[in-house]
Protein backbone atom coordinates (compact mmCIF):
# COMPACT_ATOMS: atom_id res chain seq x y z
CA UNK A 1 0.00 0.00 0.00
CA UNK A 2 2.82 2.40 0.88
CA UNK A 3 4.57 1.59 -2.39
CA UNK A 4 1.36 2.25 -4.37
CA UNK A 5 0.89 5.59 -2.63
CA UNK A 6 4.48 6.51 -3.43
CA UNK A 7 3.98 5.66 -7.10
CA UNK A 8 0.77 7.71 -7.23
CA UNK A 9 2.56 10.64 -5.60
CA UNK A 10 5.45 10.44 -8.10
CA UNK A 11 3.01 10.23 -11.01
CA UNK A 12 1.15 13.31 -9.76
CA UNK A 13 4.41 15.26 -9.46
CA UNK A 14 5.37 14.26 -13.00
CA UNK A 15 2.00 15.39 -14.40
CA UNK A 16 2.29 18.73 -12.66
CA UNK A 17 5.89 19.23 -13.77
CA UNK A 18 5.47 18.27 -17.44
CA UNK A 19 4.28 21.70 -18.66
CA UNK A 20 7.15 23.42 -16.86
CA UNK A 21 9.66 20.90 -18.17
CA UNK A 22 8.32 21.22 -21.68
CA UNK A 23 8.55 24.99 -21.63
CA UNK A 24 12.02 24.81 -20.18
CA UNK A 25 13.37 22.35 -22.72
CA UNK A 26 11.55 23.81 -25.71
CA UNK A 27 12.21 27.48 -25.05
CA UNK A 28 15.71 26.88 -23.62
CA UNK A 29 16.68 30.55 -24.06
CA UNK A 30 20.42 30.03 -23.73
CA UNK A 31 20.43 27.62 -26.67
CA UNK A 32 18.70 30.24 -28.81
CA UNK A 33 21.31 32.92 -28.14
CA UNK A 34 23.33 34.00 -31.16
CA UNK A 35 26.74 34.94 -29.83
CA UNK A 36 28.15 38.02 -31.55
CA UNK A 37 31.22 40.10 -30.67
CA UNK A 38 29.88 43.61 -31.25
CA UNK A 39 26.11 43.29 -31.19
CA UNK A 40 24.29 42.19 -28.06
CA UNK A 41 20.99 40.54 -27.20
CA UNK A 42 20.66 38.60 -30.45
CA UNK A 43 18.63 35.42 -30.42
CA UNK A 44 16.63 33.09 -32.62
CA UNK A 45 12.93 32.59 -31.84
CA UNK A 46 13.18 29.07 -33.26
CA UNK A 47 12.20 26.22 -30.94
CA UNK A 48 9.68 28.17 -28.90
CA UNK A 49 6.36 26.35 -28.47
CA UNK A 50 3.55 27.53 -30.75
CA UNK A 51 0.08 26.17 -31.47
CA UNK A 52 0.50 22.87 -33.28
CA UNK A 53 4.28 22.64 -32.95
CA UNK A 54 7.30 24.86 -32.48
CA UNK A 55 8.62 28.02 -34.10
CA UNK A 56 10.83 27.24 -37.09
CA UNK A 57 14.49 27.82 -36.36
CA UNK A 58 16.58 30.36 -38.24
CA UNK A 59 13.60 32.29 -39.61
CA UNK A 60 12.97 35.12 -37.12
CA UNK A 61 15.82 36.74 -35.20
CA UNK A 62 15.57 39.54 -32.65
CA UNK A 63 18.59 41.68 -31.86
CA UNK A 64 20.17 44.80 -30.51
CA UNK A 65 21.51 47.47 -32.87
CA UNK A 66 23.72 46.34 -35.72
CA UNK A 67 25.77 49.56 -35.73
CA UNK A 68 28.13 47.74 -33.35
CA UNK A 69 28.42 44.58 -35.45
CA UNK A 70 31.94 43.37 -36.17
CA UNK A 71 33.06 41.94 -39.50
CA UNK A 72 32.86 38.50 -37.93
CA UNK A 73 29.32 39.24 -36.73
CA UNK A 74 28.33 40.27 -40.24
CA UNK A 75 29.76 37.10 -41.73
CA UNK A 76 27.85 35.03 -39.18
CA UNK A 77 24.51 36.72 -39.87
CA UNK A 78 25.01 36.66 -43.63
CA UNK A 79 25.93 33.00 -43.31
CA UNK A 80 22.54 32.43 -41.69
CA UNK A 81 20.96 33.73 -44.88
CA UNK A 82 19.28 36.79 -43.38
CA UNK A 83 17.15 38.26 -46.16
CA UNK A 84 15.32 41.10 -44.39
CA UNK A 85 16.54 43.55 -41.72
CA UNK A 86 14.02 45.78 -39.98
CA UNK A 87 15.59 48.78 -38.22
CA UNK A 88 13.35 50.26 -35.49
CA UNK A 89 15.65 52.98 -34.16
CA UNK A 90 14.75 56.63 -34.46
CA UNK A 91 16.81 58.91 -36.70
CA UNK A 92 18.23 60.59 -33.58
CA UNK A 93 19.49 57.24 -32.28
CA UNK A 94 21.13 56.48 -35.60
CA UNK A 95 22.87 59.88 -35.57
CA UNK A 96 24.07 59.21 -32.02
CA UNK A 97 25.33 55.62 -32.39
CA UNK A 98 25.75 55.22 -36.13
CA UNK A 99 23.94 53.35 -38.87
CA UNK A 100 23.91 49.57 -39.17
CA UNK A 101 27.29 48.50 -40.54
CA UNK A 102 27.38 48.65 -44.32
CA UNK A 103 29.53 45.52 -44.54
CA UNK A 104 26.49 43.72 -43.16
CA UNK A 105 23.56 45.58 -44.69
CA UNK A 106 25.08 45.73 -48.20
CA UNK A 107 24.62 41.97 -48.35
CA UNK A 108 20.96 42.08 -47.26
CA UNK A 109 18.41 42.21 -50.13
CA UNK A 110 15.57 43.77 -48.11
CA UNK A 111 16.48 46.61 -45.73
CA UNK A 112 13.66 48.46 -43.97
CA UNK A 113 13.81 51.44 -41.62
CA UNK A 114 10.65 51.90 -39.57
CA UNK A 115 11.28 54.31 -36.68
CA UNK A 116 9.19 53.10 -33.73
CA UNK A 117 8.52 56.00 -31.41
CA UNK A 118 6.45 56.73 -28.31
CA UNK A 119 5.06 60.04 -27.14
CA UNK A 120 5.41 59.07 -23.48
CA UNK A 121 8.02 57.35 -21.42
CA UNK A 122 10.21 55.87 -20.18
CA UNK A 123 9.30 52.45 -18.77
CA UNK A 124 5.65 51.58 -18.34
CA UNK A 125 4.38 54.78 -19.95
CA UNK A 126 6.54 54.12 -23.01
CA UNK A 127 5.16 50.61 -23.44
CA UNK A 128 1.62 51.93 -23.23
CA UNK A 129 2.40 54.53 -25.88
CA UNK A 130 4.31 52.12 -28.12
CA UNK A 131 1.31 49.79 -28.18
CA UNK A 132 -1.26 52.54 -28.71
CA UNK A 133 0.63 54.57 -31.32
CA UNK A 134 2.24 52.08 -33.68
CA UNK A 135 -0.66 50.29 -35.33
CA UNK A 136 0.62 51.19 -38.81
CA UNK A 137 4.05 49.78 -37.99
CA UNK A 138 2.48 46.59 -36.60
CA UNK A 139 0.59 46.19 -39.88
CA UNK A 140 3.81 46.60 -41.89
CA UNK A 141 5.67 44.14 -39.64
CA UNK A 142 3.10 41.39 -40.08
CA UNK A 143 2.76 42.16 -43.78
CA UNK A 144 6.48 41.39 -44.15
CA UNK A 145 6.11 38.19 -42.12
CA UNK A 146 3.18 37.15 -44.32
CA UNK A 147 5.49 37.17 -47.34
CA UNK A 148 7.40 33.90 -47.63
CA UNK A 149 10.15 35.64 -49.60
CA UNK A 150 11.01 37.85 -46.60
CA UNK A 151 12.70 35.12 -44.59
CA UNK A 152 14.91 34.89 -42.68
CA UNK A 153 13.94 38.16 -40.95
CA UNK A 154 16.02 40.04 -38.38
CA UNK A 155 14.52 42.99 -36.53
CA UNK A 156 16.17 45.23 -33.99
CA UNK A 157 15.97 48.47 -32.05
CA UNK A 158 18.80 49.80 -29.89
CA UNK A 159 19.24 47.40 -26.98
CA UNK A 160 16.92 44.81 -28.51
CA UNK A 161 14.63 44.65 -25.50
CA UNK A 162 11.75 47.17 -25.62
CA UNK A 163 10.51 47.82 -29.15
CA UNK A 164 11.96 44.52 -30.31
CA UNK A 165 10.42 42.88 -27.25
CA UNK A 166 6.96 44.25 -28.02
CA UNK A 167 7.01 43.04 -31.63
CA UNK A 168 8.26 39.64 -30.45
CA UNK A 169 5.47 39.40 -27.88
CA UNK A 170 2.80 40.22 -30.47
CA UNK A 171 4.23 37.68 -32.92
CA UNK A 172 4.47 34.91 -30.34
CA UNK A 173 0.98 35.65 -29.06
CA UNK A 174 -0.35 35.26 -32.60
CA UNK A 175 1.55 31.99 -32.94
CA UNK A 176 -0.14 30.62 -29.82
CA UNK A 177 2.94 30.59 -27.61
CA UNK A 178 1.95 30.36 -23.93
CA UNK A 179 2.28 33.74 -22.31
CA UNK A 180 4.54 32.47 -19.57
CA UNK A 181 7.00 31.48 -22.31
CA UNK A 182 6.58 34.90 -23.98
CA UNK A 183 7.40 36.59 -20.68
CA UNK A 184 10.40 34.31 -20.21
CA UNK A 185 11.79 35.26 -23.62
CA UNK A 186 11.15 38.94 -22.88
CA UNK A 187 12.90 38.81 -19.49
CA UNK A 188 15.80 36.84 -20.99
CA UNK A 189 17.30 40.17 -22.11
CA UNK A 190 18.15 40.79 -18.46
CA UNK A 191 19.81 37.40 -18.16
CA UNK A 192 21.94 38.08 -21.22
CA UNK A 193 23.00 41.54 -20.00
CA UNK A 194 22.30 42.28 -16.34
CA UNK A 195 22.54 46.03 -16.95
CA UNK A 196 19.50 45.93 -19.23
CA UNK A 197 16.22 46.72 -17.51
CA UNK A 198 13.05 44.90 -18.45
CA UNK A 199 10.07 44.57 -16.13
CA UNK A 200 7.14 42.17 -16.28
CA UNK A 201 4.67 44.98 -15.66
CA UNK A 202 5.90 46.75 -18.80
CA UNK A 203 4.89 43.79 -20.95
CA UNK A 204 1.68 43.51 -18.91
CA UNK A 205 0.73 46.92 -20.35
CA UNK A 206 1.04 45.54 -23.89
CA UNK A 207 -1.14 42.51 -23.20
CA UNK A 208 -3.71 44.63 -21.35
CA UNK A 209 -4.23 46.59 -24.56
CA UNK A 210 -4.27 43.44 -26.66
CA UNK A 211 -6.84 41.80 -24.38
CA UNK A 212 -8.96 44.96 -24.26
CA UNK A 213 -9.50 44.43 -28.00
CA UNK A 214 -10.56 40.83 -27.37
CA UNK A 215 -7.21 39.14 -27.90
CA UNK A 216 -4.42 39.11 -30.44
CA UNK A 217 -6.60 38.35 -33.48
CA UNK A 218 -8.95 41.36 -33.09
CA UNK A 219 -6.05 43.52 -31.93
CA UNK A 220 -4.09 42.87 -35.13
CA UNK A 221 -7.29 43.17 -37.14
CA UNK A 222 -7.74 46.67 -35.70
CA UNK A 223 -4.22 47.47 -36.95
CA UNK A 224 -5.12 46.36 -40.47
CA UNK A 225 -3.49 42.91 -40.40
CA UNK A 226 -5.86 40.65 -42.31
CA UNK A 227 -6.96 37.16 -41.32
CA UNK A 228 -5.21 35.81 -44.44
CA UNK A 229 -1.94 37.48 -43.45
CA UNK A 230 -2.19 36.17 -39.90
CA UNK A 231 -2.76 32.64 -41.19
CA UNK A 232 0.19 32.88 -43.59
CA UNK A 233 2.47 33.92 -40.72
CA UNK A 234 1.39 30.87 -38.74
CA UNK A 235 1.87 28.55 -41.70
CA UNK A 236 5.32 29.90 -42.59
CA UNK A 237 6.65 29.80 -39.03
CA UNK A 238 5.16 26.62 -37.54
CA UNK A 239 7.32 23.53 -37.45
CA UNK A 240 4.97 20.56 -36.90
Amino acid sequence: MIRWRSLRFCFLLLVLALPLLANGFISNPESRNISLKGTRNTRDLGGLPVKGGTMKSGQVIRSGALCFASQEDAEKLLGMGVHTIIELRLDSEIVKDGADKSYLTDGIPNRLHWPMGASRGPGLAAYEAYTEENGVLFKKFFTVLANEKSYPVLFHCSAGKDRTGILTALLLDLMGTPRDVIYDDYLHSKRITSALRVEKEWLDAVFERVDAKGGIEPFLDSCGVTADQRQKVRVYLTQR
